[in-house]
Formats: structure tokens, C-alpha cells, sequence
């Protein structure tokens, strides 16, 4: 299964073309917009993915979904850098990931730009185009730290870009992608050592959060509780082993508990 799934996400990628990009609507949420090709890419892995898996389901984030259930779900984002993608930015990738009793198990992030290709399974390491990878052993105060606006949520926009600045002020640098899938898979390869967004989306998550993991990192969500719950729109703090415990403390001393959607 992993040769196929892996050609699925690359074939995926192959509708990444500015000059394919032929209508942008927005949806609900400040600079929140939805493209032909988020909905022809998620067309297209449904229909593929359910044919590699029969019997799985498919939560994807063009479409309404059903809560996560026990049953092998395919948690899917077509497109992870929309508004990259609109602005020719390229930096933009296919996001998939499969999960059985509600956990994922494996973990796919293709980014077509670069020809980057981030996979991970349950207990069997990370990689990136086939090399193992590793996270960072980056000490706190030299990390950089990559950050999401959440900029669909207007209520978050001062409290993140706070936070932000608090990282800022303690660590190395900060950096803002457009891509939380990217971010994650980046952190992975260690890249840079600590991400955060005060909002995603499981489809955001889900498969970066198993590759951070088997490449040796962290994942958090801290605003409700702390385990990861991959049915739940929240918070996300992942970080190399050396640098979660002072981003968990500047994270909880900056950020209020905020209710989750």
C-alpha cells in the first residue's frame, strides 16, 4: 500500500499549476478561500484513496465531515496553502493521513514544489524522500520557531501574534510558512525546532503530527489537555524534546484557556 499511496499524493500534487487556478471563493473567516483546485485534488484522493482502502472512510477538509470513528478514516487536506497557492508562493502541499482506532498510523506530506516527499508510519521511523529523519537537538534559545496566524479566527489574531512575539524575544527567530503541514513535516526533518497555531484543523494536523512524532518530536494540543485528540479543531504546540518544556511554559504564561470549535 505505501508505493501506491505515495504515487496517489504525488499524482495529487501534479494539480498544483498556477495556470490550472481558475476560481478563488471564499468561505466562512477572514482570507479564508477555497480554490478548483482544492476541490478537483480532494475529488480525486477520495476516489483513490477509498479504491486503496475499501471499507475506510474519508474526512477531508472540502466537505462535511462526520466525527472520527474507530473505522480506518482517511484525514485528508487537498491543498494545505491556499493563499500561498493563489499568490504563486509554492509553498503548498497534499496532506494525508490514515488512521485506525482513531490515531494515526500513517502519515504522507507531498510538497510538489520542491519534490519533497515526508512519510511516516506507527513505530517505523520518518522520512523524506526515503532517508530517515530526525528532529533537532536544538537547546530553547537558539530555536526557531516557525508559527500559523489562524487568520480565519479574528478573535486569536493579537493573543498568536503575542505569543509570537514572546518566542521571538526568547528564542532565535520566528518564521510563518502558510502551511502547518509543512511546518510540522519541516520541524521533523529539523528545519527548525518548535511550531505553533492557536487553531487547526484535524485535516492540518493529523499527518505532520505522526511524522513530528516518529522523528523523534512532540506534539501537543495545550489547550485541551494535552493528548492529542485528532477529532478536535484546537490549539497545536510541537517542539524537539529539548525545546517543548520552556515553549509549553511561555505558551501557557501568554495564552488564556480559549474555547475550542
Amino acid at each position: 500500500m505505501k508505493n501506491r499511496l505515495i504515487q496517489i499524493a504525488q499524482e495529487a500534487g501534479a494539480f498544483f499549476r498556477r495556470d490550472a487556478l481558475t476560481d478563488v471563493v471564499s468561505k466562512e473567516g477572514h482570507a479564508n478561500y477555497v480554490t478548483n483546485i482544492d476541490c478537483k485534488v480532494q475529488e480525486f484522493l477520495e476516489k483513490e484513496l477509498l479504491q486503496l482502502l475499501p471499507g475506510s472512510e474519508f474526512i477531508g477538509e472540502e466537505k462535511e465531515n462526520q466525527a472520527l470513528t474507530d473505522v480506518p478514516t482517511w484525514i485528508v487536506d487537498p491543498l494545505d496553502g491556499t493563499t500561498n497557492m493563489i499568490h504563486d508562493y509554492r509553498m503548498s502541499a497534499v496532506s494525508i493521513a490514515l488512521c485506525r482506532n482513531k490515531k494515526p498510523v500513517i502519515g504522507v506530506i507531498w510538497q510538489p514544489f520542491t519534490q519533497e516527499l515526508f512519510y511516516a508510519e506507527e513505530g517505523a521511523g520518518a522520512f523524506l524522500n526515503d532517508r530517515p529523519i530526525h528532529v533537532s537537538d536544538t537547546p530553547f534559545r537558539n530555536a526557531l520557531v516557525a508559527f500559523g496566524t489562524a487568520p480565519y479566527y479574528e478573535e486569536l489574531e493579537d493573543i498568536g501574534m503575542k505569543l509570537a512575539s514572546e518566542y521571538l524575544h526568547q528564542c532565535a527567530d520566528i518564521r510563518r510558512s502558510g502551511s502547518a503541514a509543512l511546518d510540522l513535516a519541516y520541524l521533523a526533518y529539523g528545519r527548525h525546532d518548535i511550531f505553533f497555531e492557536l487553531r487547526l484543523k484535524p485535516w492540518d494536523y493529523a499527518a505532520g503530527s505522526l511524522i513530528v512524532q516518529e522523528a523523534g518530536g512532540q506534539v501537543q494540543m495545550p489547550l485541551a489537555g494535552g493528548e492529542m485528540d485528532y477529532d478536535l479543531s484546537t490549539a497545536i504546540l510541537s517542539a524537539n524534546p529539548l525545546c517543548m518544556p520552556m515553549a509549553l511554559e511561555v505558551f501557557r504564561k501568554t495564552v488564556p484557556h480559549l474555547g475550542q470549535k
